[in-house]
């Protein structure tokens, strides 16, 4: 292994860049409100009769009611997980301050530690809170990278089952009542 992967900060920086990268690499399409919103808008903004008669065409390009029910869970599945990527992200980065300060002082402080009783006291503390936070960072590290490899399998399925495909409005009616409750609130 190259000498600079063999600090532990250098590697979990590396390890966390790159699953930034996947994801960003499977991000489906979405609005600001999420993926889920962006599926609900193309409803509100279709027409009220999207169709002719009692029978509804089915082609490769639009959604069964089934897999609308399916692609509408996937999607607040996903805008959940994002959720959650973002929230570790941002303890990571205060972790990383907290770090990336403490390590100089404490360098600093290393030698008078050594002739003064008091201080070897502050300093072994300070090294231990140190310590922790390393170990903490670490740990949210890995479990960030659990969900953006969650993410970014879950958007590889949504693009590759419903991004692009159209569905029947009349259809959302249809399926709303099957969806879990979590996703039916956010129906129109």
């Amino acid at each position: 292994m190259p000498h600079f992967l063999r600090t532990p900060s250098l590697l979990l920086t590396l390890l966390f860049v790159t699953g930034v990268m996947l994801m960003l690499a499977a991000t489906p399409a979405r609005a600001d409100g999420g993926l889920l919103d962006t599926m609900l808008q193309s409803a509100k903004d279709a027409p009220a009769k999207l169709y002719e008669g009692k029978a509804k065409t089915y082609s490769a390009g639009v959604m069964t009611p089934e897999v609308l029910t399916a692609c509408l869970i996937l999607a607040h599945r996903i805008d959940a997980v994002a959720t959650d990527v973002a929230a570790a992200k941002g303890t990571i980065r205060d972790l990383d301050g907290r770090i990336q300060e403490a390590g100089p002082r404490l360098q600093h402080q290393a030698m008078a530690a050594l002739t003064d009783q008091e201080r070897r006291k502050t300093y072994e503390a300070q090294v231990t809170e140190y310590n922790a936070w390393v170990e903490e960072r670490r740990t949210s590290v890995e479990a960030h990278n659990r969900q953006v490899r969650l993410y970014s399998e879950m958007s590889g399925r949504f693009n590759g089952e419903c991004n692009g495909r159209a569905y029947y409005p009349s259809d959302l009616d249809t399926v709303k009542g099957s969806l879990p409750p979590d996703v039916a609130a956010r129906l129109p």
